[in-house]
């Protein structure tokens, strides 16, 4: 999208409130609700567009070094876990946008009875067999129409920033969790100090698949109004090592990349390679569905 075709201002499609241009990447423009926090794409990419990409990205080998990455992901799912565990009131758990299953794994070594959701048949495909069967290929909606199971909890990691209309994903979470379920989610915060110094070039930026980023007092209030209570929000960390990270960034901010991969190369092999649980810029939300009396 041109310059001269970017909106002056345009409503925010969850708050109504006016929002301004912040920041063009690539050929999106994202808008800005001051009041809320909220940072919008100014026109959502088109589903099969976002499918290409997606379907590009794993060709180009992006999800072998997802798999790859397996004991990074498995230390920052046990740090989620022991709150998960503590607050969930049954052992039916969902992994929405489960991916290549960790979660499910997990989930299934602390006593979960879990299942998953996943639009990519790559991920599926590349899932341990112990808990493929458990995974469901489709979206939130495949299961509300097929599946009659209500679930204690839905977790929905790095999966709200990807929705055309956060508001239904989390009416539709809502009718898949029994009444005072739990969900747990992740998500970029765009309160994070990264994201005013970089603008543009903050990697949460992706035009081609982010198209909601929250503040969390923004996120609290979208739960609150959906039906949601008990709303607990803290910074999210998540297990890396600098090699990691870097090549993360590389996919995200090449620019970026170029000067960290001189950084990278004066650090100590055994530091490049250390565990960290990093605060690269998410928050981890809990909330509670509001019990309305219906039966389990």
């Amino acid at each position: 999208m041109s310059r001269a075709t970017d909106p002056p201002s345009v409503l925010c499609p969850l708050t109504g409130n006016v929002s301004r241009v912040y920041a063009r990447k690539d050929d999106g423009v994202y808008l800005r609700d001051m009041e809320s926090g909220i940072i919008f794409l100014a026109e959502t990419p088109r589903l099969e567009d976002m499918a290409t990409f997606v379907d590009a990205e794993y060709e180009a080998g992006v999800y072998r070094d997802y798999v790859d990455a397996r004991e990074l992901k498995l230390a920052t799912i046990r740090r989620r876990m022991p709150l998960i565990r503590a607050n969930a009131n049954g052992p039916r758990l969902l992994d929405v946008g489960c991916g290549t299953g960790f979660f499910i794994e997990a989930a299934l070594d602390v006593g979960f009875d879990p299942a998953g959701i996943e639009l990519s048949s790559v991920a599926i495909g590349l899932a341990e067999q112990s808990v493929r069967t458990r995974i469901t290929h489709g979206d939130v909606n495949t299961l509300l129409a097929t599946d009659p199971r209500r679930f204690d909890v839905v977790t929905a990691f790095d999966i709200i920033e990807h929705t055309f209309d956060p508001a239904a994903f989390l009416d539709d979470v809502g009718r898949l969790l029994a009444p005072g379920g739990l969900l747990a989610l992740s998500t970029p915060d765009t309160g994070h100090w990264l994201r005013p110094m970089m603008r543009s070039r903050w990697p949460m930026l992706q035009p081609h698949q982010h198209t909601f980023l929250f503040s969390k007092p923004a996120m609290r209030a979208l739960l609150v109004d959906h039906g949601y209570e008990r709303v607990l929000i803290e910074t999210a960390r998540k297990v890396l090592t600098v090699d990691y990270l870097f090549g993360q960034l590389r996919q995200t901010n090449p620019t970026l990349a170029r000067y960290l991969d001189q950084v990278k190369r004066l650090l100590p092999e055994a530091l490049r390679h250390r565990e960290i649980a990093i605060n690269i810029g998410e928050m981890f939300v809990c909330a509670r569905k509001v019990a309305d009396g219906t039966d389990r």
